[in-house]
């Protein structure tokens, strides 16, 4: 099974400054590598996925389906400043602590450590994203002044100092489109038949 359509919007995720060190190959065709990778688990570590991941994976597709849908109404209505701040503060929720944390982590242990998945997930939980992340748990960020990315604050070390940081909006677009379009491929593998 291919994915052309997903395939050619992950694309875009190879735009951001920093991305997971894959082939030219598994990037040209990142939904469909990372279907086939789930799908080709033995029936032994699926049942051990989705024990694992606690959400039946039909339902994290339905969740998915409206969080589209939201999207989709958000980017058909981008002049409404409070909107548009909503649907950033989903976005940041879903794609890299909801996805992140309860379905991808899961999926990644049960593959091989070379596999794309697992390239991808630990591209987004550490790094720049790892920081991200660690400023959107926290409540540590806000929006850049001329709302161009977001400005961002993750603590260093055990003490009390933290270290700025910026995101621009190419790179938290390519990495959340980046998580779902993972997410979102691991899932119809999970859920076929």
């Amino acid at each position: 099974m291919t994915f052309d359509h997903l395939d050619s919007q992950l694309q875009f995720a190879r735009l951001a400054s920093e991305t997971p060190a894959l082939t030219d190959g598994s990037w040209s065709q990142l939904a469909t590598t990372v279907h086939r990778e789930v799908a080709s688990l033995s029936e032994a570590s699926t049942n051990q996925l989705r024990r694992s991941v606690q959400i039946p994976p039909e339902r994290y597709l339905e969740e998915l389906t409206a969080f589209q849908r939201w999207m989709d109404f958000a980017h058909a209505n981008a002049t409404n400043p409070a909107i548009v701040r909503a649907q950033v503060m989903t976005e940041l929720y879903v794609s890299f602590l909801w996805l992140q944390d309860s379905l991808m982590v899961p999926i990644a242990a049960v593959l091989p450590a070379g596999s794309v998945v697992s390239a991808i997930t630990t591209f987004l939980g550490t790094g720049a994203c790892e920081r991200l992340r660690e400023a959107v748990v926290h409540g540590r960020w806000c929006y850049l002044p001329d709302f161009s990315g977001l400005d961002c604050w993750t603590r260093i070390g055990t003490d009390q100092r933290f270290e700025h940081f910026e995101v621009g909006d190419r790179d938290l677009n390519a990495w959340q489109l980046l998580s779902r379009g993972t997410a979102i491929a691991a899932l119809l593998a999970l859920t076929e038949g």
